[in-house]
């Protein structure tokens, strides 16, 4: 019978024993199924009897040790061994009935040994009865830029009813990814990623070696999202901010705007960002995703140039704020100037960094004139953020102007 190892990084989080426990009661045949788990805890945490259960490896960190959910995954993919299939979760998920033979169904009803099935799978809740939880499958829709990253979020499955196979999609989600162990070597975790770009990071390596994405068209998984009373490593660690700044270099590597050396951890060789471009209708290189894509429809498609909404213009505009309403600290290192568009989304930034322009930092100089590209019909300036960051504190409150 073929094993399912089952990817887990867990951060004092818990949900942990009942997501595990969950997973192996509504399995069909849990004598299938092994475990790595990357359990960052601390010391009120316990696996009760699963700790001596020889389905489960553990690696023991103290949640202090940990470097964030990147790093975590890359270490659980360190206790695989050579099961044929695999599937990460979230260490706060609950299962389907038989969710195992249901997944291994779709996934050879595909006959695509590179077929990775992959959703944001619907919410449930610790507290809920489980009637009141979501249940319709979801699709990754990636839907606009933010800067110069892609957001995406959970969609409907537009077209769900009468569906026989699972759906392609276009986006990764890290929450639920299974596919066949090869794609554990095949693309490794980069531990070196933080939070931010982990899923873009993973859709591009995953596309680029070849795989295929597709969404499940029956319900497998849910997943607790918000979880607000929760302990977060950005929480707990103050140099969170020295992972994300490492992280977004790299990410901007696998996107050619910086240049990196990524080895193992860069865009594979079977296929280009071009060929993802034009499976996906994202276009990284202009930050643009065409209308069809933005609606949730099913790739590939023939996108014709007018639904990129391609208008670029520039921006020119003198914008003036006041330095009292901006928080305070006496070791700022910069400032940065973020202009957001209508829908809130950052268009433009700069960072004034505080030995160069110490007239800004000090409230001297109220006023710069600021010039940027941006489409015209899709990003409208609308206001000016300005965020410090102190070499003490990291980042301290943001303040808002209206342009």
């Amino acid at each position: 019978m073929d094993k399912i190892f089952i990817q887990i990084a867990s951060y004092r989080d818990p949900e942990l024993l009942p997501t595990i426990k969950d997973c192996i009661s509504k399995a069909a045949y849990p004598e299938r199924l092994t475990f790595g788990i990357c359990w960052q805890r601390d010391e009120t945490e316990s696996l009760g009897d699963l700790i001596n259960d020889d389905r489960i490896r553990v690696i023991d960190k103290h949640y202090s040790e940990s470097k964030g959910a990147c790093w975590a995954r890359n270490l659980t993919q360190s206790l695989y061994n050579g099961e044929e299939f695999t599937m990460q979760i979230d260490s706060h998920s609950r299962f389907v009935q038989d969710w195992d033979e249901l997944l291994i169904d779709m996934w050879n009803s595909l006959d695509d040994k590179k077929a990775i099935l992959t959703c944001y799978p619907p919410n449930y809740g610790p507290n809920l009865p489980e009637e009141q939880w979501y249940k319709v499958p979801q699709i990754c829709n990636v839907y606009k830029f933010n800067y110069k990253y892609v957001v995406s979020q959970p969609m409907d499955m537009p077209d769900r009813e009468g569906r026989t196979l699972p759906r392609r999609g276009v986006f990764i989600a890290a929450g639920f990814i299974f596919g066949t162990g090869d794609i554990i070597k095949d693309v490794p975790y980069d531990p070196n990623l933080y939070f931010t770009g982990e899923e873009t990071s993973l859709t591009l390596r995953f596309f680029t070696n070849g795989y295929n994405i597709y969404h499940p068209h029956k319900l497998v998984l849910h997943h607790y999202y918000q979880r607000p009373d929760y302990n977060k490593h950005w929480s707990d660690h103050i140099d969170w901010g020295n992972y994300n700044k490492v992280a977004f270099q790299r990410l901007d590597s696998l996107l050619g705007y910086e240049n990196i050396d990524l080895g193992i951890y860069g865009l594979g060789t079977e296929r280009t960002l071009e060929d993802y471009k034009n499976y996906s209708g994202v276009d990284h290189k202009r930050m643009l995703i065409h209308e069809y894509t933005e609606k949730g429809g099913e790739p590939p498609h023939e996108y014709d140039e007018d639904g990129w909404n391609n208008v670029k213009g520039t921006y020119r505009n003198v914008l003036k704020w006041d330095p009292n309403l901006v928080d305070k600290t006496d070791d700022i290192r910069f400032w940065a100037f973020i202009v957001k568009d209508q829908y809130d989304v950052a268009i433009f930034r700069w960072d004034c960094v505080a030995e160069e322009h110490p007239d800004i930092i000090n409230g001297k100089i109220t006023e710069r004139l600021f010039e940027f590209e941006h489409n015209i019909v899709k990003q409208i300036p609308k206001t000016l953020m300005i965020w410090p960051y102190s070499n003490s504190k990291e980042w301290i409150n943001n303040t808002i102007f209206k342009i």
